[in-house]
């Protein structure tokens, strides 16, 4: 074969390797790039990723990742290396720029079976509001300029005082997960307890780069997703192949996906 026929034929099969839907290309958000497995959560009749990672862009500047209750979560960044988003409660401006008394409404809660979780690098802390009684526990503070409170509210660097709530009359407690060497860093040179700088420092979640559910579907050499379906709603698994999302496998054999199973 000629040299420059061998070349063209190197570079075709190259790029047939690495070539993917269009669907399945990259977006960018603010600053952020989102890359499969994620993917932006619009309303186009198909999104290229697995299931739980879906994210919204809110005015080209802001990613965002909904929780349950219709929380929001804000990413502030995503590492595809090590396979970790990180995340920042994303609660009102008012609630979040006081450095003495955040107020915080939901726990953070996943999924059963969701392709995020926690790691290693996170800690919680527990805010317990509008106590009827003095909480005593060493590990607990109170919190101070809680206008909208006629009685204590408090914060806890400890773990299991959750159910202490009842005990102490608490109107709410709320679980925030921090990252640990931000928890641990909390108490400041002048004795202050730094409450929202840790808040704004976020939390980490790792996800699994593969999935079981996708697996098939990318040894065929394919793309994970899912397709609205138009007629009776509802979403439905698709693999999405370089002829087009199928329902099934692809035809075109085992991609380089393969190598990592």
């Amino acid at each position: 074969m000629p040299p420059l026929l061998l070349l063209l034929a190197v570079l075709l099969l190259f790029a047939a390797a690495n070539a993917y839907p269009s669907t399945c290309g990259n977006a960018t958000c603010g600053n952020l790039t989102i890359a499969y497995p994620f993917w932006l959560n619009s309303s186009s009749a198909s999104s290229c990723g697995y299931r739980g990672l879906g994210l919204a862009c809110e005015d080209n500047t802001t990613l965002i990742l909904p929780a349950q209750s219709h929380h929001r979560y804000r990413v502030s960044g995503i590492d595809y290396d090590t396979h970790s988003v990180f995340l920042v409660d994303d609660v009102e401006a008012e609630d979040f720029n006081t450095t003495s008394c955040p107020h915080l409404h939901f726990n953070f809660t996943i999924d059963a079976g969701s392709a995020l979780q926690l790691t290693h690098s996170d800690s919680n802390i527990t805010f317990f509001y509008n106590c009827k009684k003095n909480v005593s526990w060493p590990s607990a503070a109170e919190l101070i300029g809680c206008p909208e409170y006629n009685k204590s509210s408090y914060v806890s660097t400890g773990d299991g005082y959750t159910d202490a709530a009842d005990e102490y009359g608490c109107e709410a407690a709320v679980v925030a997960p921090v990252l640990d060497v931000h928890k641990k860093g909390m108490m400041d040179v002048s004795g202050e307890r730094r409450y929202v700088e840790v808040l704004k420092g976020g939390f980490e979640l790792s996800y699994s780069p593969h999935s079981v559910q996708c697996g098939a579907c990318e040894r065929s050499g394919g793309w994970c997703g899912y397709r609205h379906n138009q007629t009776h709603g509802g979403v439905g698994f698709a693999c999405f192949c370089d002829g087009g999302p199928t329902g099934d496998l692809c035809a075109s054999g085992v991609s380089q996906w393969s190598v990592n199973y």
